[in-house]
């Protein structure tokens, strides 16, 4: 469906009819109109069928790009509604929300990409606010840009029962206002995306923050925390991981500097039912301390299935990949950057019996033999293990012939797969010396 929803580069032909200079005519179709008849012929038909039968509809998922008026006739007709993926969230009112409340008792999850039109925090706040109190268990917005102080009051009408919610691409406005959200306290997993990336609120609205932090700690279902580019994540990080009462298993931090953040990353070691940790911070100008705590913390996250350090990890050698590898033996899916890495960590990630994916972003060194020793001693818990290294210093490459034998080998061993590429600094040398 999503593919209608492109435009055309080139209006389809409808017929042979031919302009004054002799040439066919093209016409371009009307997507939303068609998609409109389609979706009132598809749920018309799905409603009369039902009471026909005098059965109950089983359609639970309505996604597209969808209007007002056409949601709220549809959404009539479907009494199993239970999820909402709308293409424009612009089309959200109060109106649609009383009608989802009289015919879609099951209605919990929504979600939208954007909002085409501008200041709508209203009406968004309007649905929330008028749908039925603590029914709504999921919410996502892919661009939350239109989403404003009003919207994130009225989510506390479902305080109690939602469950998701993940806002993307966030205004500073919206960022300013997230203590609006602290009656959500039974959020199970929470994902908030900082746009501009412009407002501390550590630094300009410390009573927002303070707010923040109180709120947060009461979540205790708490599970899966993402942030990105809020620039006071790393403080709220730092105090939330040292609650006794919040046990994080997923953790994602994007953009924030490595260096003096070592409190954020010494508590997170307190986190030891963390299963996944992605860490993208910036590593310009770290020091071997910066470094040395990271490292230590991690290891200590001993249940830890997915690690992602890339980006992170961009001055680590082999000693710090051999040191994570040596403690974190239940790792499925690894990810690192670097330089100066080589076959002295085989040994180590040898002892990942669960690893699935190795992706090696660092500048690596691994010769031909070091990699195929480590294929020769992966366990059958290796089965499909995707082994890429993505880096390879130039004075290292291997030949066709080695790369066909290492995918051969790791394909007879554990069914698995060999990726390849070489680091090329020199062609965006070349490039910068171009411009």
């Amino acid at each position: 469906m999503s593919s209608f929803l492109k435009a055309q580069e080139t209006p389809l032909k409808l017929g042979q009819k031919k302009t004054r200079s002799g040439k066919s005519a093209y016409i371009r179709l009307n997507v939303a109109s068609i998609l409109d008849s389609v979706g009132e012929s598809i749920t018309t038909y799905v409603a009369d069928s039902a009471a026909r039968d005098r059965v109950i509809v089983a359609l639970e998922d309505i996604s597209g790009n969808i209007n007002t008026t056409a949601l709220q006739k549809w959404a009539r007709r479907l009494s199993r509604l239970k999820t909402l993926t709308l293409y424009d969230g612009s089309v959200l009112n109060a109106s649609v929300a009383n009608v989802i409340n009289e015919y879609c008792p099951d209605f919990d999850d929504l979600m939208f990409c954007f909002c085409m039109q501008a200041n709508v925090d209203s009406d968004i706040a309007g649905f929330f606010g008028a749908l039925r109190s603590n029914s709504l268990r999921s919410f996502t917005a892919i661009s939350s840009q239109s989403i404003g102080p009003e919207t994130l009051l009225a989510l506390n009408n479902h305080c109690l029962s939602l469950r998701v919610l993940k806002l993307h691409e966030l205004k500073s406005n919206a960022i300013k206002n997230l203590s609006l959200l602290q009656g959500c306290e039974a959020l199970e997993i929470l994902h908030l995306h900082d746009e501009d990336g412009f407002v501390n609120l550590q630094e300009t609205e410390n009573n927002v923050y303070l707010e923040v932090l109180a709120w947060l700690g009461r979540c205790k279902r708490l599970q899966e925390l993402q942030f990105q580019k809020i620039l006071s994540a790393p403080s709220i990080l730092t105090n939330l991981c040292l609650c006794n009462n919040i046990r994080l298993r997923k953790l994602e931090l994007i953009y924030y500097p490595l260096v003096n953040n070592q409190d954020f990353h010494k508590a997170m070691s307190h986190q030891t039912s963390l299963e996944s940790l992605i860490l993208r911070a910036e590593s310009e100008g770290a020091f071997k301390d910066d470094i040395d705590t990271l490292v230590s913390s991690v290891s200590q996250l001993t249940g830890l299935r997915e690690l992602d350090l890339c980006e992170t990890s961009e001055y680590f050698r082999s000693p710090e990949i051999i040191r994570l590898a040596s403690n974190l033996l239940k790792l499925e899916k690894f990810s690192f950057s670097g330089y100066e890495v080589t076959d002295t960590i085989w040994p180590s990630i040898s002892g990942l019996s669960y690893l699935r994916a190795l992706n090696a972003h660092a500048i690596t060194a691994f010769t031909f033999d070091g990699i195929l020793n480590y294929i020769s001693m992966l366990q059958p818990t290796n089965q499909g293990l995707v082994l890429s290294v993505m880096c390879q210093g130039l004075d290292f490459d291997l030949s066709d012939y080695h790369k066909t034998v290492i995918q051969d080998r790791i394909e007879a061993k554990v069914d698995g797969r060999f990726e390849f590429v070489l680091f090329r600094e020199s062609d965006s040398e070349y490039d910068s010396a171009s411009d």
